[in-house]
């Protein structure tokens, strides 16, 4: 039978071990930031997966997971070769958020995921979707008012909403009881928040200047392009979407 110093030794040591593991996935979880800040996003999706490896728990390493699993979905030849990634990226979500609740990120990231899928989904399913979508952005604006993120999807949200079709807008009213209130002026409004609050964000101006041109306002979206086009790129993608606010202002001058 172990002695009383062997089980404390025993106990110590497990203690050790899960402080180790837990230090590894959180210095993991640095250089994939790092990474990710180097536009290296499939080098710190592999890292983060190393992260969870050590430790399945990490919420951070979750959530940063989640959400470049769901770019490099958007990032598919295809929308539907996209669909395993959006899948996997939620599953990832619905973990984090099992543990965290309250996140903020966990509660955007989840919404990043069905999101994407609610593009796929047929006129049932996309109103549930929709529907959950709303429901998760909301948690995460009501944990942090600030989060310019947050508005850029929730501008995505009215933007989608408020271009349904008839059958979507039909399957929507039966889920919801009636259409939820949507439309291009206040997805221009959430664009701009969210503008406020991260005036870096290439992809955010991209969708206001679309919101901006449905809505029959060129001069703004032109003037919204400019801007785009001027930031300093910083994830992957940003290169790629200043070509397209070229390509758009183009068409619109």
């Amino acid at each position: 039978m172990p002695t009383h110093k062997t089980m404390i030794a025993l106990v110590a040591g497990m203690l050790i071990s899960v402080f180790v593991r837990g230090q590894s996935a959180d210095s993991l979880v640095a250089r994939g930031m790092r990474l990710e800040q180097s536009m290296e996003e499939a080098a710190a999706l592999a890292v983060y997966n190393k992260a969870l490896a050590n430790d399945s728990g990490n919420l951070q390493a979750l959530t940063r997971a989640s959400v470049l699993l769901v770019r490099e979905g958007m990032r598919q030849k295809t929308s539907r070769d996209g669909k395993p990634f959006y899948l996997q990226a939620k599953t990832l979500s619905e973990k984090a958020l099992h543990l965290g609740a309250d996140d903020k990120e966990a509660n955007l990231s989840m919404a990043l995921a069905l999101q994407q899928l609610s593009f796929l989904a047929g006129a049932k399913e996309k109103a549930g979707l929709i529907r959950d979508v709303k429901t998760y952005t909301d948690k995460a604006l009501l944990i942090d008012s600030t989060y310019g993120a947050a508005w850029r999807v929730l501008g995505d949200w009215n933007y989608q909403v408020s271009s349904l079709g008839f059958a979507e807008r039909a399957a929507t009213r039966l889920l919801f009881g009636s259409l939820p209130p949507a439309s291009l002026d206040q997805a221009i409004a959430d664009y701009k928040r969210s503008h406020q609050l991260d005036p870096t964000s290439v992809v955010n101006l991209y969708a206001l200047a679309k919101a901006y041109h449905d809505n029959g306002q060129d001069l703004q979206a032109i003037a919204t392009l400019k801007q785009a086009i001027r930031l300093r790129p910083l994830l992957q993608d940003d290169r790629d979407l200043q070509d397209r606010c070229r390509k758009m202002m183009e068409s619109l001058q």
